[in-house]
């Protein structure tokens, strides 16, 4: 591939210019002395350009290579690698090299390793032969880590494969109170989808299912199973990811109403029935 350039005369246009972006000079025609605009030039790509070096690799001899230290996520953990000199490589063979969680540096023959079993992050490979190995014979593998496809699945969809439930108790209307649980993606969004909810009625704060003195009615969704009348039911919510319930209790009394969704249990926390 041959990468064109501007014209010549859009080239010249630039002469005393700086890039809008990076504030980099070019160097004015004809300038005496030009090496202090030139330096000016060399030290603002050298900022700009400083992240580009991270953990990259080159050569330091014969059959050792090196890597520039560097940061990266491992995780939700940030790593900081030193870098490292004198590295040994295998003559005449092809050499992978890469930094696996926890920031250990390794090299093998055999290639990069499957990033499911083995998380880690590409940096090079180097074709040695006869004793050595040319500068062109490293090829850079760090845009693998760089630039990659989420398998299809971007922010809002992964979100939405972590719910969370919203529990909310109505005010007490004639014995009844309505329990609305809300499921919410990781953004605590309400998430437009049907969820199963697995929901009981408790004496106790993350108590065993209770169906003493109380009496329960399906509002909103669609009844899967009842496990225990009044107390433990299997419930498919609506396509706004809402079920509703009404729970009925004469007296004064308190229950606590818990829910499962994605085998996380959440608690209204106590709910109170006056007399």
């Amino acid at each position: 591939m041959s990468e064109l350039y501007p014209s010549d005369t859009e080239l010249a246009a630039l002469s005393g210019t700086t890039d809008g972006e990076q504030e980099v000079l070019f160097i004015p025609t004809g300038e005496s002395p030009y090496y202090i605009s030139f330096y000016r030039m060399l030290y603002r790509l050298l900022n700009v350009a400083r992240r580009a070096g991270d953990l990259r690799v080159c050569k330091d001899g014969n059959l050792t290579f090196g890597v520039r230290a560097g940061r990266f996520m491992d995780g939700s953990t940030a790593r900081n690698y030193a870098g490292a000199s004198a590295q040994a490589l295998t003559n005449n063979q092809t050499n992978y090299i890469y930094l696996t969680a926890g920031a250990t540096l390794t090299v093998n023959i055999t290639g990069f390793p499957d990033p499911d079993a083995t998380p880690h992050i590409p940096l090079a490979t180097i074709v040695t032969a006869s004793g050595t190995y040319d500068f062109d014979d490293i090829t850079d593998y760090r845009g693998r880590a760089l630039l990659q496809l989420l398998d299809g699945i971007g922010p809002a969809e992964r979100q939405d494969l972590m719910p969370n439930l919203y529990i909310t108790a109505a005010a007490e209307s004639g014995d009844d109170r309505q329990i609305t649980f809300q499921a919410r993606d990781a953004g605590n969004n309400n998430l437009a989808q049907r969820v199963l909810v697995r929901l009981w009625i408790a004496t106790s704060d993350y108590g065993a299912p209770s169906a003493a003195g109380n009496t329960v009615a399906l509002d909103t969704g669609t009844l899967i199973e009842t496990v225990t009348a009044n107390a433990y039911y299997l419930i498919e919510s609506d396509a706004t990811g809402k079920v509703r319930v009404t729970v009925t209790v004469a007296g004064a009394a308190s229950r606590y109403i818990l829910a499962e969704i994605d085998g996380r249990v959440y608690s209204s926390g106590q709910v109170d029935w006056t007399a």
